[in-house]
């Protein structure tokens, strides 16, 4: 556990010949990947390629073969408290709790960081005003939740999240639901976040936006075996025409932006 306002940096999160099933179906099968501290690593796939399911091995609360190993703990054998003082996690869009305001719900993420019978302290205090101003969220912390927008509600849980002091964070489709005002203030928190040594895993729906935020990506297609690795590797590596062929079906052109000079992807015809 940090203590005196020392965060924990991550060691890096480290997959390996991981599957999972529901029942009879296997979902993932065999996929072994390095995700390593000081990176933004995108999960980018087809639906139906088991990313979200990827996302719960890795945080311990979707049962595996396999070792998933995080900052060199199998996140098996970790307590759900453990699992937390490791590694943050930010949902999509969620209902917050009834009457909670952004504040009280970026507490939430000092939990783990407190016993049963500690009050706030000062230092948490601190916390939480600096992942709220971080995020750029003091202008509604105070307003009920529920009356904030989704792209508001998105900054306010990854204030939580950033609260809680993981070395490991972990986002699934963090901007499904947002517009892109608010999509570009999500991303661009990301990498300087992962900056001190920590290690950021997000699931992103869009090849495009996640060549421009991530400095690495994994790529899960569907087999009759189970979905697995395609490729592993920065966007250029990844992001090939006959990578995404495989994995998505269709035929795509693969250039680089004159503007932002990343990578984008467009279907063809």
């Amino acid at each position: 556990m940090t203590t005196n306002g020392e965060q924990a940096m991550s060691t890096g999160v480290t997959l390996e010949n991981v599957a999972v099933a529901y029942g009879k179906r296997t979902v993932l099968s065999d996929v072994s990947a390095t995700f390593e501290p000081g990176h933004v690593h995108g999960i980018i796939g087809p639906n139906g390629a088991g990313k979200s399911t990827l996302l719960h091995a890795i945080l311990g609360v979707r049962a595996y073969t396999g070792s998933v190993r995080v900052d060199g703990h199998e996140i098996a054998h970790m307590s759900a408290r453990e699992r937390a003082e490791h590694v943050a996690f930010v949902a999509q869009d969620t209902p917050p709790p009834d009457d909670f305001t952004g504040r009280e719900l970026v507490s939430m993420g000092r939990y783990v960081r407190q016993d049963r019978f500690t009050l706030k302290s000062a230092h948490d205090v601190e916390v939480i005003d600096a992942a709220l101003e971080q995020v750029g969220a003091t202008d509604w912390a105070d307003r009920p939740v529920r009356q904030t927008s989704g792209g508001e509600r998105q900054l306010t849980s990854l204030a939580r999240a950033i609260a809680q002091e993981a070395p490991t964070l972990v986002l699934d489709e963090p901007t499904s639901a947002l517009d892109l005002n608010h999509e570009q203030r999500v991303l661009q928190l990301l990498r300087p976040w992962a900056s001190g040594h920590r290690t950021v895993i997000a699931v992103l729906h869009d090849i495009t936006q996640a060549a421009r935020y991530c400095d690495e990506l994994v790529l899960l297609a569907p087999t009759s075996a189970g979905s697995q690795v395609v490729a592993q590797g920065p966007p250029e590596v990844v992001l090939t025409p006959a990578f995404l062929e495989s994995a998505y079906g269709v035929k795509v052109d693969v250039r680089r932006s004159e503007v932002t000079g990343t990578l984008t992807v467009t279907p063809l015809d």
